[in-house]
């Protein structure tokens, strides 16, 4: 259908759903925003809505997180006690207080932003600073899309392009930073493939587990939104495939994958299987994809005989680390995986082949690489060769009998010089841009620079294994580790000549790749993640993660990506974390108690002065000592009095005990006062965010530090906030492990 003839009717369609809010049922009002934002898992922020009918309509009808904000307190707290009554407080839909003016959400975040009853002071700005790109906001009378980011980037490829240079164009992901979000899965099997467009990111997990909490992952294909990290989807891939490999490419609205069978055209919104690419046997050599290409809209593929496939791996260890986890194929001193005799050029509309180059000799995938219309092909020993990617034709090509200087530098191939210090066999060795090659990595006796024009060498440099970052200014080689090495000396080039115009120091380790934004280079050390700032040309650390084995940090859509990984010998962050620009954010602004405290009840009943009982267990350990001792002269009771009732949460923290109560917090948000006697509760009272630490008493008061950002004192008696404190910098909620 033409555009211009459905555009008209949709947005007179949405205008209506927004015009008859007010006459429509909070159910219609959810089935009307789901369908519209086309997704039903994500985030959803929600003003106005006073009963919380709505809200709870859209979190019954959908996985959607829904975040409540209200303006009066009386409100919040009686829309709190309906959420809660209906057993999704804390879990599905969030309560918070705030003037719609701002709403308390990260940018770039929400899905959908529903208005409904008295809310009318939302700006549109703010409305669409809160949604993520692509993201609904549904005003009185209007609707809101939120526009791609300028300036962000995809991350198309394995290696960000066809070129293998994991140096990211894009101009958001500036430092410094701000957490955007943590996401599940904590942990992951490798090996490992991520590739990005349009506001999503597409991860390959492959055929190694070495503990049993990575098994659900193993052989999947997992899409998720890059701007909040609600997994969008999860399909199976084939087992025994090592993934490792340029075989993924992302799209705005279509993923493809090549396996052992066919390309896979997956849609990127719903993980659904669209259609399939089998070029012909005898025009392929075979049904094995073993490298993939896109440039201007054309899939190039390299494909041929099936490949070996090892078993898939439970390795079921106990230790921390991962140790040498990996299936048969890696041990192996020739690389078994990715090479093939033909090179297709494929219209991925018509699945029309458009040209096919057929080499005697297999092409070694791991040298493959593309820029601007040229194709580098190479088999260390016999051919280099330039095809024109317009029709295939061989721009000029040199063999070890035409051209043998050349052969002679690139030398022989280094099947033994591989490992988690040197980098993994798997690794792509060849980078290109316009002007020249560059050879480096493991298979690799040293850095290499060969013309793009002629294929003669311009440069070389006796180190064996730097891992490249081609950039404007520079050729950056990032030097290689050994065992007994830990400072590593790396190098920026000038690309043409190879003269050092700077000796840089880098700690790299060469497990995880270097990745490149547009200030900064990316690399896994021994304290996390380092990050090379090129303006100041020091070392900066983000030290609470380091980067994935297989992929390190990926920059896309505006934001950075760490990414599981099977080690827990590294800092404390697991899972699919996150950061975005921060740029002018105060870091730490003054604790103005005008500002950041809110007493309660000031003009109301004096609470009465209570002294701590030495019976007591008032903190986590028992009392500011921490000596986990009680003063009890009565006799301890060896059976229970009573079990823990249904109101308790099924994450608690561990209780503390005082004035004959027992004061527990839970992920969900709650403190519960409990009878110490009969364990029936007392009281509840509500906290924005989970509270994963166990509550404090001090003279009567109950005090909590909730992951909303705020420290609460609560009557210890009846559960009365008399007073909250905001201990974060700004009310900025973000999504943290589903919650």
């Amino acid at each position: 259908m033409n555009k211009k003839y459905f555009v008209l009717p949709l947005l007179c369609l949405c205008l209506a759903v927004a015009a008859r809010a007010d006459v429509m049922s909070p159910d219609q009002q959810a089935e009307a925003v789901l369908r519209r934002i086309g997704v039903s898992r994500g985030i959803c922020a929600v003003l106005g809505d006073v009963n919380g009918e709505v809200s709870l309509a859209l979190a019954r009808s959908s996985e959607m997180l829904i975040y409540l904000q209200l303006t009066r307190d009386q409100d919040v707290e009686t829309v709190r006690q309906v959420v809660d009554a209906a057993g999704l407080y804390g879990t599905r839909v969030y309560v918070e207080g705030g003037s719609p003016e701002r709403v308390h959400l990260a940018d770039n975040l929400a899905d959908a932003l529903v208005v409904v009853g008295e809310a009318t002071n939302l700006d549109e700005a703010e409305a669409l600073r809160l949604l993520r790109p692509g993201g609904l906001a549904f005003l009185p009378g209007k609707e809101l899309i939120k526009p791609r980011l300028e300036g962000a980037d995809d991350w198309s490829h394995p290696y960000h392009g066809p070129d293998n240079n994991p140096a990211s164009n894009d101009r958001l992901a500036r430092a410094p930073y701000l957490t955007q979000f943590l996401a599940d899965p904590r942990w992951a099997p490798l090996p490992q493939v991520t590739v990005a467009s349009a506001g999503r990111v597409f991860k390959a997990f492959g055929d190694s587990a070495v503990h049993v909490r990575e098994e659900p992952w193993l052989n999947t294909l997992v899409g998720f939104n890059g701007y909040n990290g609600t997994l969008l989807w999860k399909r199976n891939l084939t087992p025994g495939l090592m993934i490792r490999r340029n075989t993924l490419i992302a799209t705005p609205d279509t993923l493809y994958h090549g396996d052992d069978k066919s390309c896979k055209m997956i849609d990127a919104l719903t993980g659904r299987l669209k259609d399939e690419i089998i070029p012909p046997r005898e025009v392929a050599g075979g049904t094995f994809w073993k490298w993939m290409a896109m440039e201007d809209g054309v899939l190039y593929a390299l494909i041929g005989e099936q490949e070996q496939k090892d078993p898939t791996k439970r390795w079921r260890e106990r230790h921390h680390g991962w140790g040498a986890h990996f299936t048969k194929g890696f041990y192996q001193e020739e690389h078994p995986w990715g090479f093939g005799r033909d090179l297709l050029a494929i219209d991925p509309n018509t699945k029309e082949i458009l040209w096919r180059h057929h080499e005697d000799e297999p092409i070694d995938s791991r040298a493959l690489c593309m820029k601007n219309g040229r194709i580098y092909i190479f088999r260390f020993g016999s051919y280099l060769a330039c095809l024109d990617g317009a029709d295939g034709s061989t721009i000029w090509r040199k063999t070890k009998e035409t051209a043998p200087e050349l052969f002679e530098a690139l030398g022989e191939y280094q099947n033994k010089r591989w490992d988690g210090w040197i980098g993994w066999k798997s690794v792509v060795y060849v980078k290109c841009t316009d002007d020249a090659l560059y050879f480096a990595g493991p298979p690799m006796s040293k850095l290499i620079a060969v013309s793009t024009q002629d294929g003669r060498v311009l440069w070389e440099d006796p180190t064996y294994n730097f891992y490249m970052i081609l950039r404007d200014d520079g050729a950056y080689g990032l030097g290689g580790a050994t065992n007994k090495q830990k400072d590593y000396m790396s190098r920026k080039f000038d690309p043409l000549t190879g003269e050092v115009l700077e000796e840089l120091k880098i700690g790299r380790l060469a497990c995880a790749a270097v990745t490149s934004s547009i200030d900064g280079v990316f690399c896994k050390t021994w304290d996390g993640t380092v990050r090379f700032d090129l303006e100041s040309k020091q070392q900066r650390w983000i030290s609470p993660m380091r980067p994935s084995c297989s992929d390190g940090v990926t920059v896309a859509n505006g934001l950075l990506y760490w990414w599981p990984w099977v080690c827990d010998c590294h800092l404390t962050i697991t899972g699919v974390a996150a950061l975005g620009p921060a740029g002018d954010f105060d870091f730490a602004p003054e604790a103005i108690a005008g500002r950041r405290l809110e007493r309660k009840d000031e003009g109301g009943a004096v609470v009465a002065t209570l002294t701590e009982s030495e019976a007591d267990w008032p903190t986590f350990r028992a009392n500011n000592r921490c000596d986990v001792t009680s003063a009890a002269t009565a006799p301890i009771t060896v059976e229970p009095l009573w079990a823990a009732s249904p109101s308790v949460p099924t994450t608690p923290t561990a209780p503390i005990a005082a004035d004959g109560l027992m004061f527990m917090g839970g992920a969900d948000g709650i403190v519960r006062a409990l009878d110490g006697t009969t364990g029936q509760l007392r009281w509840k009272a509500y906290t924005g965010g989970a509270i994963r630490h166990p509550p404090t008493y001090w003279q009567g008061r109950v005090l909590v530090g909730s992951g909303d950002g705020w420290v609460y004192a609560f009557e210890a008696a009846g559960g009365r906030l008399l007073w909250r404190f905001r201990a974060a910098p700004e009310e900025r909620k973000i999504p943290v492990y589903g919650s």
